[in-house]
Parts: C-alpha cells; sequence; structure tokens
C-alpha cells in the first residue's frame, strides 16, 4: 500500500516536471487569421487553397476560401510562416507571416487581401512589356533617324498585335519620314479609328495629307488636333500656312498668333505673323515681329533675307 502511494507521488511530482518542461496545449493557440483573397477586379476569389508552413518547425496548415473569397484559420501557434495561395488559372502567390511574439490569449489578425492575378493576364503583361522594350527601341532609331530599322522592327510587333496604338504611331511617323505618305496615312488612320481621341496621329495625318496636297482634309485634320490638344501650337502654325498660301491673311494671322500665344519667341512663327502684318500694311507690327524673329535665328541666308525685307519696310514707312 505504502509502495502504491509512494508510485502515485512519484508520477504527480513527473506530470508537474513534465507541465513545466513542456507549454500547456492552450498556448499553441495563440492567433486566429483572417482575410480575403480578390483577383485583379477586386472580385473574390473561391476554392483558392492556403497553405502555411512554420519555418522552424516545418509543422503546415491548409485551407481554403470560401464563396466570398474569405478565409479563417485559428489557433495557430506564434512563429514565422511561409504562405503560398494557389488556384487553378492564377499564377500562385507566395508570402511571408511573421508573428513571433508569444500571446496569452487568443489573438486575432486580420491579413491585408490578397490579390492573384489570372495566367492570362500575366501573359499579357508579359507581352505588354516585351512591346514596350520594341516600341523604346523603334523610337530610338526613329530619333537616330533609322527609319527603315524601325520599321522592320515594328512590323514584326504589330504582327504579334496588329491595334498596338504605340507601335502604329511609330510606324506611321517612320513611312512618313520616308515620304511613303499612302502607308503612313493606313497605320495613323488605324489609330483613330480604335481612339478618335488621340491628338498626335491626327496631327501626323494632317502632316502626310498636306505633303500630297490635299490641304483641305489638311486643314479638317490640324483643327481636330486643335480641338483635342488646343496646347499643340505647330498644328496652329501649319494651318496658318495653307491659308496664307490661299492668300487668308487675316485667318492665317488669327493662327500664327495663336501659336505665338503658347511659344512666344518662335523665330518661324513670329516671321510668319510678320508677313502676315505686312499683306495688312501694318508696317512697324511687321518690322517688330520681323526683328524678334531674326534675333532667334542661327541661319545667316534666313537673318539676311529679313534684314532686307525689314530695310523695305522701313522704306515703305518713310514714303
Amino acid at each position: 500500500m505504502r509502495h502504491h502511494i509512494l508510485r502515485a507521488f512519484l508520477a504527480l511530482i513527473l506530470l508537474s516536471v513534465l507541465a513545466q518542461a513542456y507549454p500547456a496545449t492552450g498556448q499553441y493557440r495563440e492567433y486566429y487569421f483572417y482575410g480575403q483573397v480578390l483577383d485583379i477586379q477586386k472580385k473574390p476569389l473561391p476554392e483558392v487553397e492556403i497553405t502555411l508552413r512554420d519555418v522552424a518547425t516545418s509543422r503546415s496548415y491548409s485551407i481554403k476560401t470560401n464563396a466570398k473569397g474569405e478565409f479563417r484559420l485559428a489557433g495557430l501557434p506564434h512563429g514565422v510562416y511561409s504562405v503560398v495561395f494557389k488556384k487553378d488559372g492564377y499564377a500562385p502567390k507566395e508570402d511571408e507571416w511573421r508573428f513571433e511574439t508569444p500571446q496569452d490569449t487568443m489573438q486575432k489578425v486580420e491579413i491585408p487581401p490578397v490579390t492573384l492575378v489570372s495566367e492570362e493576364q500575366l501573359q499579357e503583361a508579359q507581352r505588354l512589356k516585351e512591346m514596350q522594350g520594341v516600341v523604346k527601341e523603334a523610337a530610338d532609331k526613329i530619333g537616330q533617324k533609322d527609319f527603315d530599322g524601325a520599321i522592320a522592327l515594328l512590323k514584326g510587333a504589330l504582327e504579334k498585335d496588329p491595334k498596338d496604338i504605340n507601335a502604329l504611331y511609330l510606324i506611321g511617323i517612320s513611312y512618313a519620314r520616308k515620304k511613303m505618305y499612302p502607308e503612313a496615312i493606313d497605320a495613323l488612320t488605324q489609330i483613330i479609328q480604335s481612339n478618335p481621341k488621340f491628338p498626335p496621329a491626327y496631327f501626323e495625318l494632317a502632316i502626310c495629307y498636306q505633303q500630297q496636297d490635299d490641304l483641305d482634309k489638311a486643314l479638317e485634320l490640324y483643327q481636330k488636333t486643335m480641338d483635342l490638344d488646343p496646347n499643340n501650337p505647330d498644328a496652329a502654325y501649319n494651318s496658318g500656312l495653307i491659308l496664307f498660301g490661299r492668300n487668308r491673311v487675316d485667318e492665317a494671322l488669327a493662327l500664327f498668333e495663336k501659336a505665338l500665344s503658347l511659344r512666344p519667341d518662335d523665330p518661324v512663327y513670329l516671321e510668319m505673323a510678320g508677313r502676315c502684318y505686312t499683306n495688312q500694311g501694318k508696317f512697324e507690327k511687321a518690322i517688330e515681329c520681323l526683328e524678334k524673329a531674326k534675333a532667334g535665328y542661327t541661319d545667316q541666308e534666313r537673318v539676311k533675307f529679313l534684314d532686307d525685307l525689314i530695310a523695305k519696310l522701313k522704306e515703305q514707312i518713310k514714303k
């Protein structure tokens, strides 16, 4: 009997030692995680498999999101967790949750919304990235006046995506600089058909039609450019040139003045405004514009031309 009591007493001592050596079961239930998984349109994603692995112990936990894309996981011990989100048709997403502080009571933790990207969207993003690289390289070639090189690059890009606006715009510019106006017009027209509020395409189209002497069409496109982009001085200036050539001096002057309001020191704009004033017999205003234009030119032949014109106007004033 004494022996039995002693054994029971020793067992109690052993249990007490073990209880001190190992945390109570309740201490492992320290964290309650909850959150939501969404797609890039912020719509909930159900049936997303979420796997957590405790980095220190390699113990794993798995759950799935519900119909609202929500997940809840209660009773996790403190630690560092490697987390993976998986769903068919979507790129896996990895994360790390660091909750290393022990808790005496259950701690609720809301995980910020997790966004998964579909494989199709990833492929599209990759395609856009590749296209951006081609477009940048083509733009560099245009800057170096290597229009053939730019066209070769852009043709390849447009075979993959015939509607890419940037590629169409740059190939249109390249064709235009090579005076291949029908090809340029075709590319640029595709842009305004799909994106009717893209003013640079209208501007470049207007230049193409102007170079082909379809001046009415050019004026129409320059006006559309100005409607969409009132701060484009070149559209106003080019329209003014067409009207000046048709002897519509007052209308031309209004456009040159508009261009000057946006770029007051441009010598080309100043010269054309001065020539309009000359035609109107406003010689003093003409001289003022031409003197400013002359100060902005570095071309000595142009400077001499303006000197001669200014001298003639001064003679007219004396008369």
